[in-house]
């Protein structure tokens, strides 16, 4: 409960909620807690809830009213303390202060109270409002955890609600009681008399508070002189504009020392307000064990992969098919009919039809279809906490390549796209880590080029030869892996994650969480598939290709086996790696004549099986590319892109001769 002090008058006319920024409110947590579906219900917006560990790696903002007041929800990345790196960058508290926050929602495990409460006790400490969310209520009850949150609320002098975000139980009172403490906090940070909340006793020793009023006499001297004297940690800018006392920032800087306090604190408080009965675990419980042994979280895993891409490559497959048939009975003849009538170039008539017409379907018969599956799968598999499982399990394989369990998420995302795959790598700790992690994402098939391997092989050499394709490429992954994890300097780190117990996918955050992502890739992947195209057409119709193809021509029959018009396609998959395959045929038709309209006339099943490795292991496209330079910086980009460029020749080089074609 809190006590106000009596004086209480209205807040000033400039206080109008129509014209005041927006209340802040952060929510904070432990990972895998349900922070995310907790703003996601409270705002009726999406936000991404992946139940795996780190996926939250920057602040997302979701506006909202409550009551006629302006909120801005602000989900911030799990993090185990103040000081902790969530997101491998700077401490989780400068991402929270730099939110500007006008109160905090402390979302925490209600089953597990134990390991939330000093997390609880540093947001208390730096004297912004708090409110405690204790989430996942229904799994606590089922449990056997009873916790008396009145008793909770006393001890820690602020709210505590039994919330589950998933139904969105409780949830109205958090955001009502963040509301309300947050606007008298903003009154009484602006110099309006407003009552004042009851400053709580403190449960730390006579020691600690005395180490503490040190530190904030030190930290208000240093804002006095403007920093000029006296190292103020990074607090100047918030103790400038009040966003926490000096008490508070000397919270900050003693972090480390007061976690074994704060870790002391909340299991007195746990023996008092908490009663455990004794009844059988949960069967998620047992379930997340078994996923995590080795038997049977291995062939489990195993079973897991093969159904993902059984999926893509059937589901994908039909609806590539449907979808392709008909574009090309409605939406091609008439693309055709405009163009050529209203271009008087016939050269960039075709060139036009190459973008549009060419470029959309091939977001159509491929972005649609195995992107989709893709990330319904994913979202699957995210949703069901089954990722965090599948961390823990890989950890030792991930070990050998120099990387941590968690490395998982950003490689299983990639095998829909790369692009956000890159971005992804910030779940890992260090630079050396991404960096790492970066490279490998760049060697692992996405649907686009996935669909090349299967589009290739699986109508001519069955869809056996589609998965020996897969595994060659795996091999040669692993090698790099393995190569570039004893070139770059540096040691791994010890892995740490909160392990999410299996639960039964939501088919709505299923459904959202996939949507999301595929308009994301449909809005990032459509300009760069028909400028690629554009660009493409303009050099098949007037000619160039010729010319590139004679220049290439030594090198790719002398080490590849292939025909020159195979490493024109490759050369130009830079552009978009599904074009590889249709400008191959585009290709030999003119070459050939029309007998070519499919790879198996032209090319034996051994040269088609060398052309899918070549194909899926080199430079990725533009638009990864980009965002490898975006992410890890030109240099690390271009040395990326050689190396597998380097690894592709290589590989091919080797099943050339291997399958007696060079």
């Amino acid at each position: 409960m809190i006590a106000l002090h009596p004086g209480h008058r209205p807040p000033s006319p400039h206080h109008d909620g129509a014209t005041e920024r927006p209340l802040t409110i952060a929510f904070v947590g432990r990972p895998n807690v349900g922070k995310s579906t907790f703003v996601s219900r409270a705002s009726g917006r999406y936000v991404e809830a992946v139940n795996a560990p780190g996926t939250t790696v920057a602040a997302e903002r979701v506006p909202l009213a409550v009551g006629g007041r302006r909120l801005e929800l602000v989900d911030l990345p799990g993090t185990r303390s103040l000081v902790d790196t969530p997101a491998g960058g700077e401490p989780f508290w400068t991402q929270l202060l730099a939110t500007r926050p006008d109160a905090i929602v402390l979302v925490a495990d209600a089953g597990d109270l134990v390991r939330h409460l000093p997390l609880a006790l540093a947001c208390r400490d730096l004297g912004l409002p708090l409110v405690v969310a204790a989430n996942l209520a229904d799994e606590a009850d089922e449990a056997g955890i009873e916790t008396d949150l009145a008793a909770l609320s006393q001890l820690l002098l602020a709210p505590a609600h039994r919330t589950v975000g998933r139904t969105g139980a409780g949830v109205p009172g958090v955001l009502d009681d963040a509301a309300r403490f947050g606007t008298r906090r903003r009154a009484v940070r602006d110099g309006d008399d407003v009552p004042r909340a009851t400053v709580p006793a403190s449960p730390y020793p006579p020691s600690v508070e005395a180490r503490l009023a040190s530190i904030a006499g030190d930290l208000a001297l240093a804002h006095s002189l403007g920093a000029a004297s006296i190292d103020a940690a990074g607090l100047e800018p918030f103790l400038a504009d009040r966003t926490v006392s000096p008490r508070g920032a000397a919270s900050i800087r003693a972090a480390d020392e007061l976690e074994p306090e704060r870790w002391r604190v909340a299991e007195a408080w746990v023996e008092r307000i908490e009663r455990r009965r004794a009844i059988r675990p949960p069967r998620r419980e047992a379930l997340t064990r078994l996923a995590t042994a080795p038997w049977p979280g291995l062939p489990l895993f195993l079973g897991v992969a093969v159904a993902s891409f059984a999926a893509m490559v059937f589901v994908g497959g039909w609806l590539s098919a449907l979808l392709g048939e008909v574009w090309a009975a409605t939406v091609s003849p008439v693309l055709t009919a405009v163009f050529t009538s209203l271009v008087p170039l016939p050269a960039l008539a075709s060139a036009l039809l190459w973008a549009l017409d060419g470029g959309l379907l091939a977001m159509v018969s491929v972005g649609i279809p195995y992107v989709l599956v893709f990330y319904v799968v994913l979202a699957i598999l995210e949703d069901s906490g089954y990722l965090t499982s599948a961390a823990v399990l890989l950890d030792r394989v991930f070990n050998v390549l120099g990387l941590p369990g968690r490395a998982a998420i950003p490689l299983l995302s990639a095998a829909g796209c790369n692009v956000p795959a890159i971005y992804g790598t910030r779940v890992l700790p260090t630079r050396r880590e991404r960096l790492l992690g970066g490279f490998l994402v760049t060697l692992t098939p996405c649907s686009a080029r996935s669909a090349v391997v299967i589009a290739a092989l699986a109508p001519v050499a069955g869809i056996g030869a589609a998965f020996a394709a897969f595994g060659v490429v795996l091999a040669v992954t692993v090698g790099a892996g393995l190569a570039a994890n004893a070139v770059i300097p540096g040691r791994q780190p010890a892995l740490v994650l909160e392990l999410a117990p299996l639960r039964m996918p939501v088919p709505a955050n299923v459904a959202r969480k996939a949507w999301r992502r595929f308009r994301s890739f449909v809005i990032v992947a459509t300009p760069i598939m028909v400028v690629g195209s554009f660009v493409v057409g303009l050099v098949y119709e007037s000619g160039l290709w010729a010319g590139l193809a004679a220049f290439i021509e030594p090198a790719t029959m002398g080490l590849l086996g292939l025909p020159a018009i195979a490493g024109v396609a490759i050369a130009f998959a830079f552009l978009r790696k599904e074009l590889a395959l249709q400008l191959l045929v585009a290709l030999a038709i003119v070459q050939y004549g029309a007998s070519a309209a499919a790879p198996g006339a032209f090319l034996s099943p051994a040269q088609l099986f060398v052309f899918a490795v070549v194909t899926c292991v080199s430079i990725p496209c533009a638009a990864t590319l980009a965002a490898l330079a975006g992410e890890f910086g030109r240099r690390a980009a271009i040395t990326m892109s050689a190396a597998t460029l380097g690894l592709a020749v290589g590989a091919g080089a080797l099943l050339a001769r291997v399958l007696s074609i060079a």
